[in-house]
């Protein structure tokens, strides 16, 4: 999933990535997937965390206000389990830095809470860093072709390995922070993509990664995924729900 702060930016060598269930992914159906849209426009992939909070990437913030669907499988069509709500505020981390990506998340809160129910509901935050070698999963409306775009009209879900960080600086080199996790599938294409940014990688049930960065082409097995290393910002982000 490489995160875009715009649907349709253009790629580059080393590109921000909006969630996508890539080459190998499948529709899904998860109650804490949110779309956040600029009027109508979809703009990037986020997670239900709190009644009335999503997180997302920074990369991803538009100014003005940020409608947020919850409960809906298709970035388009309503459904009958579909939630709607406005932004009251948006909070970046305030050390993101745009060039480099670190630090690259940001908090929606929601002007009215969510009804909790089975089609939504929050993911709780994970409670120690990734581990290399375990399976997690990822998802989003981003392309499920690379180079050449294809947008799904369902939510597509996919499995990859969190990369040691050692092996992710040499794939990497000066591009990686302690802030960020590299996630990927060296047997097959599954990766995030354009149209994936700021959406979930769930470890164990948990939030463990914000969908951020990757190389320009998505899909390739020997460069994976890079995303925001949420177990670095866990107090920031409880602070300030509480504070705010």
């Amino acid at each position: 999933m490489k995160v875009l702060v715009v649907m349709l930016l253009v790629l580059v060598t080393a590109a921000s990535r909006n969630v996508l269930w890539v080459l190998d992914g499948s529709p899904c159906d998860l109650p804490w997937q949110a779309a956040l849209f600029k009027g109508d426009k979809f703009i990037c992939g986020g997670t239900l965390v709190a009644r009335n909070w999503v997180l997302t990437a920074a990369h991803c913030h538009v100014p003005g206000y940020i409608n947020v669907r919850l409960g809906g499988r298709g970035n388009k069509d309503p459904g009958v389990s579909e939630q709607r709500r406005l932004s009251a505020k948006v909070i970046s981390y305030p050390r993101y830095d745009p060039a480099t990506k670190d630090g690259d998340l940001m908090l929606v809160k929601l002007l009215q809470p969510v009804h909790i129910n089975e089609r939504v509901k929050p993911l709780p935050l994970a409670s120690h860093c990734p581990v290399p070698g375990k399976t997690c999963q990822i998802s989003g409306w981003g392309s499920t072709t690379s180079p050449e775009v294809t947008f799904p009209e369902d939510l597509h879900c996919a499995k990859v390995t969190i990369v040691s960080e050692e092996q992710c600086r040499r794939i990497y080199p000066g591009s990686i922070t302690p802030n960020m996790v590299c996630a990927g599938e060296p047997r097959n294409r599954a990766d995030s993509c354009q149209g994936d940014s700021g959406g979930p990688l769930v470890c164990d049930g948990r939030l463990q990664g914000i969908v951020s960065w990757g190389p320009g082409v998505c899909g390739d097995p020997q460069k994976p995924g890079v995303y925001v290393n949420l177990c670095k910002y866990t107090r920031w982000i409880q602070e300030t729900m509480r504070r705010n």
